[in-house]
């Protein structure tokens, strides 16, 4: 691995232990709710829209099988979610928040927002707004290899 190679590696890592400062801000911020991290992020990403594929939702979250089964049983136990056959496929399931779902989301997206507004309180406005726009850079470039990447 040649010198360049080594600062790659070296920025990439001081970027993980960054972005894990935010991230185990918002593992705190599930704290008062009675979510798993895991559960929390579920929830999350069912928010972002409407209707999600049960197989689309594993793959973004890159969880088992078994495990998202669980905790989506879970959801539909406490009335959190609905489950449907798709009508293009009915081999497939489509999962959606129920108003009773969307309002755990508004809870977590909640305390979310005030764990990042104190994280982020630390920083200038001008250092914010740099923080913010770096980060965005970087996932709309990795979800776009990735989406790459998964595309049939």
């Amino acid at each position: 691995m040649g010198a360049r190679d080594g600062d790659l590696v070296r920025d990439a890592r001081a970027l993980g232990w960054m972005y894990r400062y935010l991230v185990d801000g918002l593992r705190l911020s599930w704290e008062n709710t009675p979510y798993s991290v895991t559960e929390g992020w579920v929830i999350v990403e069912l928010a972002q829209r409407d209707v999600t594929e049960v197989m689309e939702l594993r793959r973004r979250m890159g969880m088992d099988p078994g495990y998202l089964s669980r905790v989506l049983a879970r959801f539909q136990a406490n009335r959190l979610i609905t489950r449907h056959r798709s009508p293009e496929n009915r081999r497939f399931q489509t999962v959606r928040l129920t108003r009773r779902g969307r309002a755990a989301f508004e809870v977590i997206e909640d305390c979310m927002a005030e764990v990042l507004r104190v994280r982020l309180s630390t920083f200038s406005e001008s250092d914010r707004r740099r923080i913010v726009e770096a980060m965005t850079s970087i996932s709309a470039t990795i979800e776009r290899t990735l989406e790459s990447r998964c595309a049939i």
